[in-house]
């Protein structure tokens, strides 16, 4: 009796020590794999007033409570653990568990398919062709799985518009000279877009944008939802164009070697949550629009609207003029493949 303690013992010893080891190899979990909890990290480059934070922190609470505390999610925003690219390199090492994020394109230029300016044009439409069944979704879900990266499904924070120090009378009239000059995003579905449209494109780091306007260097930018607006700019632009020129559709993903990690049973609640996360954000993103619209107003800025008709007028000359130009980027099957999606919605 007393050998069959002593082997009891050992055995809780070891996996101990097993535990220990995994931790201190720096692997992305702060648990063991093998003992009672896992801790996971989650990335994100969402300031904590941010649609974003509101579903994560939600996420993260669902995931600990439907695994009876078996798996914890730490929630990092404001891009605490790095920048975007940094974060990605690491989720793909498993050094990072998941992330809440844009995905760079630098490896395969699908992953900026989210960013297609005039893809969808309004939020019943970013529901279908942001979902999990379209031709995108599939797509850039395999182009992950590749690089060793499960896609659970893009969040949607909402339509990117124009914040501006001054005013563009013509910011309804795409492929128009608009004499502004603002800072672009360097993927080339921001650049093209803004040269198309008509204003003068500076490439500048995202987390330098709000310095660049306050010092006039850049009259404005094309990169942020009404939301990250206020977040981020509110007290330098006094103009907002919600001209929806491209949806704003960050990534959630899982590091497969967190995935392996997991039991069969906590991997499914664990991806069923993130799941629910993105839906979530679909039914969410147009009221949250409008909220933060409103919180703009309140703050002095000018808001500028557009119409539907105004949206889908803006569309169709992007569509013209833009739109080849991607397509040598990305060749003609995957355009094909994503506007059959739309010519499916139009039926």
């Amino acid at each position: 009796m007393k050998k069959k303690f002593f082997v009891i013992g050992l055995l809780c010893v070891i996996i101990a020590a097993f535990g220990i080891i995994m931790t201190g190899c720096g692997g992305s979990s702060g648990g063991d794999g093998g003992g009672d909890t896992i801790t996971m990290r989650l990335a994100s480059d969402a300031p904590e007033d941010h649609i974003a934070t509101g579903i994560n922190t939600w996420l993260c609470e669902e995931v600990e409570k439907r695994t009876e505390g078996r798996v914890k999610m730490d929630y990092y925003p404001s891009s605490q653990l790095g920048d975007y690219g940094t974060v990605y390199d690491e989720i793909k090492q498993g050094t990072i568990d998941a992330g809440q994020m844009t995905v760079p394109d630098e490896s395969d230029k699908r992953l900026s398919m989210p960013y297609i300016p005039y893809y969808a044009t309004s939020f019943d439409e970013a529901a279908i062709l942001y979902g999990p069944d379209s031709y995108m979704t599939k797509t850039f879900a395999s182009v992950l799985q590749d690089q060793g990266v499960t896609f659970e499904g893009f969040l949607l924070e909402g339509f990117i518009g124009l914040g501006t120090t001054v005013e563009c009378p013509k910011a309804k009239a795409y492929g128009e000279k608009q004499g502004v000059k603002i800072r672009a995003a360097a993927p080339f579905n921001f650049s093209l877009a803004v040269k198309d449209y008509g204003f003068d494109g500076v490439t500048i780091a995202y987390s330098e944008a709000p310095t660049a306007i306050q010092t006039n260097v850049v009259q404005g930018w094309i990169g942020g939802t009404a939301n990250m607006n206020y977040a981020w700019v509110a007290d330098t632009i006094k103009y907002f164009y919600f001209n929806k020129i491209h949806a704003e559709a960050t990534n959630y993903m899982i590091s497969n070697k967190t995935l392996e990690k997991l039991s069969d049973e906590d991997r499914e609640i664990v991806e069923t949550c993130f799941h629910e996360a993105s839906a979530m954000s679909f039914e969410k993103a147009d009221q949250n629009e409008h909220d933060y619209m409103d919180k703009m107003r309140d703050k002095g800025i000018e808001v500028v609207e557009f119409t539907d008709e105004e949206v889908q007028a803006n569309a169709e000359k992007c569509r013209e003029m833009t739109w080849p130009k991607i397509e040598e980027e990305y060749g003609k099957e995957v355009m094909d493949g994503l506007k059959a999606d739309i010519e499916a919605l139009q039926k």
